[in-house]
């Protein structure tokens, strides 16, 4: 696997849960996550507020799983 950049993966997933990794290569969690953070969003606008405490969750995780990838790919 190449190297990733870990800035513009971190970019990515503060811009949208998921992207940093789908960018790292870990498709089907980053699609999960993305696909999570859009379900919970529209909960949080048309439910209830309390959907938007998980939005910020799964956001930071996203962030978080994002550095864990990157790290262990660049070595």
């Amino acid at each position: 696997m190449a190297k990733k950049n870990m800035i513009i993966a971190l970019v990515l997933s503060f811009i949208w849960s998921g992207l940093g990794l789908i960018y790292a290569e870990d498709i089907e969690k980053g699609i999960l996550l993305a696909v999570g953070a859009i379900i919970f969003e529209v909960l949080f606008l048309f439910v209830s507020q309390i959907f938007g405490f998980i939005v910020f969750i799964i956001w930071i995780y996203s962030l978080y799983a994002t550095y864990m990838e990157v790290k262990a790919i660049n070595g």
